[in-house]
């Protein structure tokens, strides 16, 4: 079975002479498996994503999207990305924009009323008429998703996908990437929030600097007894000086 992503030695950095942003990273993604790329702030996690996506260009290695350049529309058609902070049309309601991106997505009317509906219902904004503009930081992280699956995607990248939601909200995000792997569907997942990727994610990889510091299934990488914030903790902090020093001025005594 071909994989959904094929990651190869890729590299890229912004300006000639910045390091690396992403330095030699390499995995797969396979049909219905959740694959969770985790780091901290600025380990290389969000360009990866983008050149997955099509939105940037590797300086080095490979990316393959269905077997394709990820610039090739017809392996993007059956991409969902869900950014972190999705940003729309202030003056349309969730039901409008769902139906911008339906038109994008070149569906017709009966299809469109199929499927704005059940998405918004999943989504937990059926029945909203308020503007985006009125909406919370949650509900337009809702709308996001519901946007990302409206076209049925083979591979669905959410990026942050619980940052901002409540415990209901989390609950359904996790219910609805157990329903898309059980149908074949591929899952990349970004986040910061641990104790959600080891609920959902088959396989993980940990990244700092741009490098993969550790990767495979979540039972390779997570020994038993233990939990993935605790591997993730431990490689990161042997990759990088401490951070929890307090400044001097603060914990020494006033001598004068």
């Amino acid at each position: 079975m071909a994989s959904v992503v094929s990651v190869e030695g890729l590299r890229k950095r912004y300006r000639h002479h910045d390091p690396w942003a992403v330095d030699g990273v390499s995995f797969q993604l396979e049909p219905g498996q959740a694959f969770g790329l985790l780091g901290p702030n600025g380990a290389g996690k969000s360009t990866v994503v983008k050149i997955i996506a099509g939105l940037l260009r590797p300086d080095e290695g490979s990316v393959q999207l269905f077997g394709a350049d990820p610039g090739n529309p017809t392996a993007r058609k059956d991409l969902g990305f869900a950014p972190e902070e999705p940003d729309f049309p202030k003056f349309l309601r969730a039901s409008e924009v769902l139906d911008y991106f339906a038109s994008l997505l070149g569906l017709d009317e009966a299809e469109r009323k199929r499927r704005i509906p059940e998405t918004l219902q999943f989504a937990g904004l059926d029945g909203e008429r308020r503007q985006v503009r009125q909406f919370s930081k949650g509900m337009k992280q809702r709308l996001g998703i519901a946007q990302a699956i409206l076209g049925r995607p083979k591979l669905l990248i959410l990026d942050e996908p619980t940052a901002d939601l409540d415990p209901l909200g989390r609950r359904d995000v996790r219910a609805l990437i157990d329903r898309l792997k059980d149908s074949g569907v591929a899952v990349l997942l970004n986040s910061h929030l641990l104790s959600e990727v080891e609920l959902v994610c088959d396989t993980v990889a940990i990244l700092a600097k741009g490098r993969v510091l550790k990767e495979g299934t979540m039972a390779e990488v997570v020994p038993e007894g233990r939990s993935l914030e605790d591997v993730f903790v431990e490689l990161v902090q042997a990759s990088a000086p401490p951070r929890d020093q307090l400044p001097s001025f603060i914990t020494d005594k006033d001598k004068s």
